[in-house]
């Protein structure tokens, strides 16, 4: 008798290489981010970071997902070669480029909102795991966007038995006024 394939989804913490940003200014900045605040501190001088990693993975890949980081999908890897068919990249290194300041290069990064490097691209979302029904598991990320105040969800859903995975987006504008 052969054996059903299996999707699995685990979270754990895993250490990169990080080169971090400050603490945000106390001052709010009044201008067309608020009411978020910027970051403005970078460092050249690496440390030890865990960072929070969900991992969807079946028989054929491995998918990485960072939610402390905005809920990139950080790498997907090719699990015969243990190649990584999505830039994966070991260090965490922020620099001053997004629209709030810190932004990190590497992986598939969920940009909704405003032009730019959404407002969340470098800081925690939520997210929820689920064991679904058909043998597949799913990670949904998602948050509540201050500057439209829309929600938008993506989940990344792998299916038991394949080499991709799945993207589903939902993006609800809960305002009258039309939003970027």
């Amino acid at each position: 008798m052969a054996q059903a394939q299996t999707a699995t989804v685990k979270e754990y913490q895993k250490v990169f290489t990080t080169y971090p940003y400050s603490d945000p200014s106390p001052l709010p900045v009044l201008s067309a981010l608020y009411p978020y605040f910027r970051y403005e501190g970078y460092t050249d001088k690496p440390v030890q970071q865990a960072w929070k990693v969900v991992e969807l993975e079946n028989d054929y890949i491995k998918v990485m997902i960072l939610p402390e980081i905005g809920g990139k999908i950080w790498t997907a890897i090719e699990k015969s070669t243990n190649q990584p068919f999505i830039y994966y990249n070991h260090v965490v290194k922020f620099r001053d480029i997004a629209m709030r300041g810190p932004y990190t290069s590497g992986g598939l990064e969920l940009n909704y909102g405003m032009i730019g490097h959404t407002p969340n691209c470098a800081t925690p979302v939520d997210y929820i795991i689920k064991n679904n029904d058909d043998g597949s598991v799913s990670c949904i990320v998602g948050v509540l966007d201050l500057l439209t105040r829309s929600n938008w969800r993506l989940e990344i859903r792998l299916p038991k038995d394949k080499a991709y995975f799945i993207t589903r987006t939902f993006w609800y504008n809960s305002t009258p006024i039309s939003q970027p």
